[in-house]
């Protein structure tokens, strides 16, 4: 009994902290993998501060100046860690406003345009596919075929821009709700950063797990995090940095705005930025600039996608140990039960799946 009542109160005081903040799942799942990615550098950043004071107390006297610069080192490595996690927000959001903010109006316009169309070709483009039909043999099974072809093409282009739209919409139309979401994730990040210590102490005492295998299961989200934003987000930026100059070399109108969507729709596997890049060269065939639109097909194909062939399996195969299709497997069923979140969520439950198949392998090794 004695051993079991503090595990019943640790199970009582997460589920009180668990209720409190169970209306905002996604912010509390972020903050605690920002928190785990960021660790190391706030830790860091506290070594120096405690050997910065262990200088201090040996070579200057006792007095008001010796506690006054002590007491500012012991405070220095929350906020200089407060400074940082403000800037990698900040600095990239403020990035992308002043690079599409000049061209979003005239972007979201046309995807206004395009929704209220329902997503539908334009008279002119339907006019050219027909006159390509008829130039195809009078042969129905290739005709079924191609319209087959251009009607789930039509489809999938259409939900998936559909759902970006709108949640674009939500964004600009929430922005209370969007600072309040922004408030508490930096919050809750800086309380886990902060407790880390406490918190994986009372994890290891109530589910009695050693303190070193805690460890390697933080160790295996924190290289499942690492991975995901190298492989992820990072290779997202670049393949949007690099269809943003493709659209700005072949003519395109508001080529921030475009880039900065095939970043949005860069992490979704097998399809990711021709979402975006496939239907502009569609529309650069038939304005008559035939020359861009084969252009940009090329450097869709070669440049952008060659960047997500080579970078994100590298990237991600480094912090996961697991092949690659069963990431990218891994990636999509995130997507389908957890939405956008699921890009983070899917690779970190595979991380900490293969790290509890390893554990148990240790405690049973297989014959």
């Amino acid at each position: 009994m004695s051993a079991l009542l503090p595990r019943i109160f640790y199970l009582l005081a997460a589920f009180a902290i668990l209720l409190l903040l169970w209306p905002n799942p996604v912010t509390l799942f972020m903050a605690a993998c920002f928190s785990c990615l960021t660790l190391p550098i706030y830790r860091r950043q506290l070594c120096r501060a405690k050997l910065r004071i262990r200088q201090l107390e040996r070579h200057w006297p006792q007095g008001f100046r010796r506690r006054f610069c002590t007491a500012c080192l012991r405070q220095q490595p929350m906020y200089g860690y407060i400074i940082f996690i403000i800037s990698t927000l900040v600095i990239p959001v403020g990035t992308l406003v002043l690079l599409v903010s000049p061209q979003a109006a005239a972007g979201l316009a046309r995807l206004r345009e395009l929704r209220e169309n329902n997503f539908q070709l334009p008279e002119h483009w339907q006019r050219s596919i027909r006159e390509m039909l008829d130039t195809l043999p009078d042969i129905p099974s290739i005709e079924q075929s191609f319209n087959d072809l251009v009607k789930n093409l039509d489809s999938m282009a259409s939900d998936a821009v559909g759902m970006l739209v709108s949640h674009s919409f939500d964004v600009l139309g929430g922005t209370m709700n969007v600072l309040w979401t922004t408030f508490l994730f930096l919050t809750l990040t800086v309380i886990f950063t902060a407790y880390a210590r406490p918190i994986r102490i009372m994890a290891g005492r109530l589910f009695q797990m050693p303190q070193q295998q805690l460890h390697r299961f933080i160790h295996a989200i924190y290289r499942a995090l690492r991975a995901i934003m190298l492989g992820v987000v990072l290779v997202a930026l670049a393949q949007g940095f690099l269809c943003g100059i493709g659209f700005a070399v072949a003519g395109v109108n508001q080529p921030a705005f475009w880039g900065m969507l095939a970043a949005l729709v860069a992490p979704i596997p097998m399809v990711g930025t021709a979402l975006v890049w496939l239907p502009l060269c569609i529309s650069l065939w038939f304005t008559g600039k035939t020359m861009a639109a084969v252009g940009l097909g090329l450097w869709g194909m070669l440049a952008v996608t060659s960047v997500d062939n080579v970078l994100r399996p590298l990237f991600l195969r480094q912090g996961i140990d697991a092949p690659f299709f069963v990431l990218i497997l891994a990636i999509l069923c995130g997507l389908a039960s957890f939405g956008p979140v699921g890009l983070i969520a899917g690779p970190v439950l595979l991380a900490f799946a293969i790290q509890a198949r390893k554990e148990a392998d240790h405690i049973y090794p297989m014959p």
